[in-house]
């Protein structure tokens, strides 16, 4: 059995840390070591057996991970944030799929935990909605497997000799920097749906839609640094937001214009609140309006990292 080092950073060892932990130690799988990667470490958790802590100070996550894989003694990575948990059997489905040897990384969907709280659940139902996640709603749902050209960090493994370095200048998309290195050394990345976390999500609406934001932001800042005709496709809510405000302004100016842009927006809404429906209407509301707002702050976040250069500030998202 090829040994396995879960790395796992924190800014703190908070009530959601201890839960992964657990989690982790109940994985039913035999070699392994969890890697604790918080900014400062008072013995909320003992560092002993499989679990090993080492401080890091105030540093982004990117940078944590980048020391846990130095610690790390496993022929696998595997990633999970500190406000998830694995399922038991996460390893032990996880690592037959690297018989393959072209199979560089294996991740799976981050489900919203039954026990989340209303807004949680609001996040949760619009990240897996296809219509406003695109490709990236696999995520957050069980699908079947597939080759992906990216995952996130919240749950995945990869291989040593397909991993790099993560780019600690970015606080998000520093994941899918280190997914397109993976795909340029000539590995695949697979999603497969029994690879399973449970991945709290912003606990109020305002969290959520900073981290749209910031998502778009730190994604347009990447791919500046390294442009690619497929990295065209994020930039499509940044067009959307262009293609609305201008859409309004034309249509002062011309009848048929602004006929037609009524008629594109009564599409996209009416299109936006049928797949927004839920089983209770206070929810399917906030779905509506929350699913409306990614796409704004996505596309707003985009334009600005597209516009302004990137900075040095450090932050968390949540």
């Amino acid at each position: 059995m090829d040994k396995v080092s879960i790395i796992i950073p924190c800014k703190k060892v908070d009530s959601l840390t201890k839960k992964c932990v657990k989690h982790c130690l109940e994985l039913d799988y035999e070699d392994f070591e969890i890697i604790l990667l918080p900014d400062t470490f008072k013995d909320e958790l003992k560092s002993e057996g499989k679990l090993k802590v080492f401080e890091t100070g105030e540093v982004k996550p990117s940078a944590k991970r980048n020391l846990g894989m130095k610690k790390s003694k496993g022929k696998f990575f595997a990633f999970i944030d500190s406000d998830a948990y694995p399922e038991k059997d996460w390893l032990k489905n996880a690592v037959p799929y690297f018989k393959d040897e072209k199979v560089g990384i294996v991740g799976g969907p981050n489900l919203t935990p039954e026990g989340a709280n209303f807004w949680e659940k609001v996040s949760g139902h619009i990240l897996s909605n296809f219509w406003i996640s695109g490709k990236a709603a696999i995520r957050y749902r069980v699908s079947k497997n597939q080759n992906t050209h990216e995952l996130p960090t919240c749950n995945y493994l990869s291989r040593k000799e397909a991993s790099s370095e993560y780019d600690s200048s970015l606080l998000t998309a520093e994941d899918s920097e280190f997914c397109f290195e993976c795909i340029r050394r000539g590995f695949k990345i697979l999603y497969a749906g029994d690879v399973v976390v449970y991945h709290h999500r912003r606990d109020t609406f305002g969290k959520h839609v900073k981290q749209m934001w910031v998502y778009g932001r730190d994604i347009a800042w990447l791919t500046k640094k390294k442009f690619a005709l497929k990295d065209v496709y994020y930039s499509a809510l940044s067009l959307f937001v262009i293609g609305f405000f201008g859409g309004a302004i034309l249509s002062l100016f011309s009848k048929i214009i602004a006929i037609l842009y009524l008629e594109a927006l009564f599409v996209y809404f009416a299109i936006i609140f049928i797949l927004s429906v839920k089983e209770y209407p206070w929810m399917t509301l906030w779905v509506f309006i929350g699913s409306v707002l990614t796409h704004f702050y996505y596309g707003f976040g985009y334009l600005y990292g597209l516009i302004l250069p990137q900075s040095k500030e450090h932050f968390s998202v949540r």
